[in-house]
């Protein structure tokens, strides 16, 4: 396949932490991979303009930024003054074929307004929800806010030459919202060899003080509202009376202390295990010595970190709403549960009583679903889309 110059723009990208840096991050790596070049622009870590070459095909421009707190704790807005010529001098030096923007805000329509000057193909995929920002935002205000939001979203989206999700959920949203673009769903896709024979070393049992006698939950996220670790807490609280087992709660996020704080008032000791950040080492042994993963977050448009645990062979617990059921079968790879902390104390005490054979089965079934969303094919898929909007 003749090689293609891509060049990417992110509102968020490592070392910011969630699902859309994170899928951003790994688009790049995995088309220069495949012997694409790429170009990232993404907001600074500080108030100024910053340039790396990670490897030979890949750049990542990082724009002068300022921190939205306390609108948000970590999120960084760019700069405005001076964007548009930076951004122009940027794609006019790389001079890309495609253009692909991960968001609707300050960069992705930039980028739009000069692709449309200079008759650059011009994509986008959607990450956006209102659910993953409204915590902070007064609740009075939530209703009339994610209007706003999403009209918004659909004024920028609908001027791209293709939209792809990660969801026939997204896809559907997106549809009754009234974006007319044609919508293409591409997984997030996962690289399902960095999950082959991991080895668990007993360090990592030390550091996190986690007993290898008890039954393993575990979650990956942030620890904000949307992800509602609130729900997993009283859960575990109403479960554990007649079952013992432990929950690793693995991330940080702007709730973590309110989160700690509601787990001893809950009379939770050592059977709730807050590891904080981690590196992707100690992530994939935590993933391989749970037993079981639980998926309460309300917001997911896919769920990376769904994935990875079903790439690990993890039964997974998932909260019925959004695109979980989509990855989740009820009763074949693990259960679906209301947002109902009575409901999934019964969910995981259905779990805990089934047998080993039950148990590997369904970490099987995973992966059987898992092996469909391989990081290959969603690289491909995306190849084949650029390749069709740049020749149209």
């Amino acid at each position: 396949m003749k090689k293609i110059k891509v060049l990417i723009a992110s509102e968020t990208y490592p070392p910011d932490v969630n699902g859309a840096a994170r899928f951003t991050e790994n688009l790049a790596k995995g088309l220069v991979s495949r012997g694409h070049s790429v170009v990232v622009i993404a907001p600074g870590t500080r108030f100024r303009d910053e340039t790396s070459k990670e490897n030979i095909n890949l750049k990542v421009f990082r724009i002068a930024s300022i921190s939205l707190k306390p609108i948000h704790p970590y999120f960084r807005a760019v700069f405005p003054e001076g964007l548009y010529g930076k951004i122009k001098k940027i794609i006019k030096d790389f001079n890309p074929d495609i253009i692909h923007i991960q968001n609707h805000f300050l960069l992705g329509r930039t980028c739009l307004k000069i692709a449309r000057e200079n008759e650059i193909p011009i994509i986008g995929t959607n990450h956006f929800m209102p659910d993953n920002l409204l915590e902070y935002i007064p609740k009075i205000a939530h209703p009339y806010i994610s209007k706003y939001m999403w009209s918004d979203f659909i004024k920028v989206y609908s001027q791209l030459d293709y939209v792809t999700v990660p969801s026939y959920t997204a896809a559907s949203m997106l549809k009754r919202l009234g974006l007319k673009n044609q919508v293409k769903v591409i997984s997030n896709g996962i690289d399902l060899k960095k999950f082959k024979n991991v080895r668990v070393s007993n360090r990592v049992y030390v550091k996190f003080k986690i007993r290898k006698d008890l039954f393993t939950f575990i979650f990956v996220g942030r620890l904000e509202k949307d992800k509602n670790i609130d729900l997993v807490l009283e859960a575990s609280k109403l479960a554990i009376k007649k079952k013992p087992f432990q929950v690793i709660i693995v991330g940080k996020g702007a709730d973590g202390e309110k989160l700690q704080r509601l787990s001893r008032e809950l009379g939770l000791g050592r059977e709730i295990i807050f590891t904080g950040e981690v590196n992707n080492s100690e992530l994939n042994q935590l993933l391989s010595l749970a037993h079981a993963y639980i998926a309460s977050g309300s917001a997911e448009l896919q769920g990376i970190a769904v994935m990875e645990a079903m790439a690990h062979k993890l039964p997974i617990l998932a909260l019925n709403a959004v695109a979980l059921p989509e990855l989740v079968k009820d009763g074949v790879n693990g259960f679906l549960f209301k947002l109902d902390s009575n409901d999934l104390a019964k969910k995981m005490l259905k779990l805990l009583s089934l047998d080993s054979q039950k148990l590997k089965l369904m970490g099987k079934n995973s992966f059987g679903i898992i092996k469909l969303h391989s990081q290959e094919e969603t690289l491909k898929k995306f190849e084949d889309l650029y390749k069709k909007v740049i020749g149209s």
